[in-house]
């Protein structure tokens, strides 16, 4: 009987270690900087399939099982500078995706006209990827409809819809909201940029979304978005866990180790 269960125990320990390698494909973060020995830590730490900085290029090695996603952020000479490395070969479009212009309603972010932007959408053609919309605020907002309308008219390719959502531990009222722009749009889905906020907290210990709200959002929220078929991926944001708003989802504490929350997102599968 000893040698019996010695046996069927030695038998199942690569089970247990290759399930708990095997990531979502779907799950996602957005870090900023370009590189470093920190961050690449950080990124390894939590077991992602794709990663993105905001720009167009990574000068990191790469993250294991994890792909870099390029960004043209907007009509700036940086984003334009690396625009020839953005471009591929024509059969590798639906295996090369590119996010676009973030946040061009707002004034301290891309700041781009919906003119502007529909100008400049054949040149995001041209790199032959496959290509996610601009990403406001929020997604069904007169700037983006005014975009997606006008996209529309002149025949412009747009593979899939990229949404920001930062709310309170509501996943219902979440997963309703990703609904509802499906049906708006009838595209699949990137969720580029979600958190949970308090809009209203002044200072961290003010925030009344603890990390155990946090938690609890994702054990409800993430298995429903790897059911969702049109939800093709989705990057938590994470930022100082000081930050009086967002602090309390952040993933990582000063010293880059995981906090909580971020221990939980990286353990999460599917």
């Amino acid at each position: 009987m000893k040698i019996l269960l010695f046996t069927i125990a030695i038998a199942m320990i690569p089970l247990f270690a290759s399930a708990a390698e095997k990531s979502s494909a779907k799950k996602g973060v957005c870090l900023g900087g370009q590189s470093g020995e920190s961050i690449e830590k950080q990124l390894e730490s939590l077991n992602i399939s794709w990663h993105y900085n905001w720009t167009p290029t990574w000068k990191g090695k790469k993250i294991n099982h994890a792909e870099y996603v390029p960004m043209f952020w907007g009509d700036r000479p940086w984003c334009h500078s690396g625009f020839s490395g953005l471009q591929v070969d024509r059969s590798k479009m639906q295996t090369s995706p590119l996010l676009t212009f973030n946040e061009p309603d707002r004034a301290n972010q891309s700041n781009m006209t919906v003119a502007k932007a529909l100008e400049m959408w054949p040149m995001m053609e041209k790199t032959n990827r496959r290509l996610g919309s601009p990403v406001t605020v929020h997604a069904d907002n007169a700037w983006m409809k005014e975009f997606m309308k006008e996209a529309e008219k002149k025949k412009f390719r747009i593979d899939f819809i990229c949404v920001h959502w930062y709310g309170v531990n509501d996943p219902d009222n979440f997963i309703n909201h990703i609904e509802s722009i499906y049906k708006l749009y009838k595209k699949p889905i990137w969720i580029t940029e979600f958190a949970i906020a308090d809009w209203k907290a002044k200072d961290i210990k003010d925030n009344k979304e603890k990390p155990a709200d946090v938690i609890r959002f994702m054990k409800k929220a993430l298995p429903k978005l790897e059911k969702l078929k049109y939800v093709e991926r989705y990057a938590w944001f994470t930022c100082s866990t000081k930050s009086a708003t967002l602090g309390n989802s952040g993933l990582f504490k000063d010293d880059g180790s995981l906090t909580e929350v971020g221990e939980f997102y990286s353990k999460f599968a599917k």
